[in-house]
């Protein structure tokens, strides 16, 4: 059973892709049909240390979609790639967003996301939801992902909060797993009903 939150006013950490919107992906459908690169495999050509490296903001779009195309020897422009991922961005979650919202009114809601710079930016100017946060913090502004665990204690001090009144949403198990390590409780998202009843157990809704 999960561990119920102490009756006091929780603060709320919030992931972004594949719990409020899609990141990466989804994005292997649509490029099935530009890359020799099988469906299943697609992902990965985006994963490892470049995504590391874009996201901690010590590389550009331009530069990891380029290394990305010389790897895998696509015939594929960088602007392809580009217009691919920010379709896939558009797509929200569905059921999340509602949920986030009715939050949002009783609870201090903050984003902490890894996700590039320009990335970012784009999302910025699509998704109005993303002004409910209180405050927001992206890898590439922190220098770090959360597969650092001092990426959840910065967070903490930045925002004055307490390890044991933060609740965690995230889809990575990594992600929970380490926030735990620093005393942060989590709810694994898979599905907006999933969450809505993670909450209700944990009488946060």
């Amino acid at each position: 059973m999960p561990n119920v939150l102490p009756k006091m006013i929780p603060k709320i950490i919030f992931d972004l892709s594949e719990v409020l919107i899609l990141g990466l992906v989804g994005i292997e459908k649509p490029l099935s049909s530009l890359v020799s690169t099988p469906k299943t495999e697609i992902l990965k050509c985006f994963g490892g240390q470049l995504l590391e490296q874009v996201c901690r903001g010590n590389m550009t779009e331009d530069a990891y979609l380029q290394q990305i195309i010389a790897n895998e020897k696509w015939n594929i422009q960088p602007e392809t790639l580009k217009w691919v991922i920010r379709n896939n961005f558009h797509q929200e979650i569905e059921g999340t967003v509602p949920i986030l919202m009715n939050l949002s009114v009783k609870y201090d809601i903050v984003l902490l996301s890894d996700h590039a710079r320009e990335w970012v930016s784009y999302i910025k100017t699509i998704h109005p939801f993303l002004s409910v946060f209180e405050r927001t913090f992206f890898s590439y502004e922190l220098g770090k992902t959360k597969k650092n665990p001092h990426t959840f204690l910065e967070v903490l001090e930045r925002m004055a909060y307490s390890d044991s009144e933060c609740l965690l949403i995230d889809d990575s198990p990594k992600n929970i797993e380490l926030a735990a390590s620093v005393g942060i409780s989590g709810i694994q998202f898979t599905n907006a009903q999933q969450l809505h009843q993670e909450l209700a157990k944990r009488q946060v809704l």
